[in-house]
């Protein structure tokens, strides 16, 4: 048996014990963990342990997934942990679908409930003295075919992410501050919520821009419009695809060990699901005519995502060396 010295980082901890006793060959972190969250009342995913020697965290897994002792750490008798408070958590999972839940519920709402309502050139309506409001007077006409693609394309794209988030995604995390769900949710609900639904549903011909060629109309142009949806469900075909060769690289039981992804588009680019990702959202601008909302959406994500694929090329050309053959991040020949 040992002893190891408890203190608290940052501010205090009601219960936390000044010492805990375990035993250094058979006790894990995981253990560890387990035995202040039971001391403290806290969830153990509140819970972060660091070392006092050189304030590192200690890891409860080793790379093949299995839990690592005490002993593996380097602690022994005597030594110093910190304990820190990371407030309320929630799940990944949770958070993903949260954000996801925003655009499901918003564009059906906007284009089949509220429609009539939000864009009444009425006195009574708030939103009608916004600037560039697309509100008209008189009865509304019915939405557009190409409206009405757009809000099915979008739903569906939004309930593959929920089902991808349930059956696909595996998290190296389990949790996330509680409070960040909210800006993490902005981007959805917000940009690809509200933003595009209030203009891509407007009681106008088409929600074209006035630059856009006319002949990419997809309201007067058939083939136009069944062109885009041919984009559009390849494009999300593979980007599930992708979404499978990454859950396949980690391992149900836990393992963080990483893998060089390979296969259908991976040869490509390093992140061939944000390419896919854009080009599914790329049909949808050119379904909209150019629509400036459509089009800040998809500058704002591809932009996002742009900046993660370059992080996460560094990152593999670091770790493996020349194991990883070099490649653009994202788009092919360019970034």
């Amino acid at each position: 048996m040992i002893t190891l010295n408890v203190k608290p980082r940052s501010y205090p901890l009601k219960n936390l014990p000044e010492t805990v006793q375990i035993d250094l060959a058979t006790t894990t972190v995981e253990d560890l963990y387990n035995i202040l969250s039971k001391a403290t009342g806290l969830n153990r995913n509140r819970l972060r342990i660091t070392k006092g020697s050189d304030g590192s965290v200690v890891s409860t897994k080793r790379d093949d997934g299995k839990l690592v002792t005490v002993e593996e750490t380097g602690l022994r008798d005597g030594s110093q942990i910190f304990v820190k408070d990371l407030g309320p958590q929630i799940a990944w999972r949770t958070v993903f679908m949260v954000e996801y839940l925003g655009p499901l519920i918003i564009h059906p709402l906007v284009l089949f409930v509220l429609r009539p309502y939000i864009y009444s050139a009425s006195k009574w309506n708030p939103l009608s003295y916004l600037p560039f409001s697309p509100s008209i007077d008189g009865p509304l006409p019915p939405p557009t075919t190409t409206q009405l693609v757009m809000c099915l394309l979008i739903i569906l794209h939004f309930l593959k992410r929920e089902y991808e988030t349930v059956f696909v995604h595996r998290f190296s995390a389990a949790t996330m501050p509680a409070f960040n769900i909210f800006k993490n949710s902005a981007h959805y609900w917000i940009l690809s919520g509200l933003n595009l639904a209030y203009f891509l549903y407007a009681p106008t011909s088409s929600p074209a821009a006035s630059w856009w060629p006319r002949f990419l109309d997809a309201e007067s142009n058939p083939a136009v419009r069944y062109g885009v949806i041919a984009l559009w469900i390849s494009s999300e075909l593979a980007n599930y695809s992708t979404h499978v060769t990454l859950r396949n690289l980690r391992p149900s039981d836990g393992s963080t060990k990483r893998q060089i992804p390979r296969g259908f588009g991976f040869n490509l680019v390093t992140c061939p699901n944000y390419l896919f990702e854009t080009t599914a959202w790329l049909a949808i601008v050119i379904l909209s005519g150019g629509n400036w909302a459509s089009v800040l959406f998809l500058v704002v994500a591809a932009g996002q995502m742009a900046i993660w694929a370059k992080k996460k090329e560094r990152r593999y050309r670091k770790e493996f060396g020349s194991a990883y053959k070099k490649k653009c991040a994202m788009f092919p020949g360019f970034w």
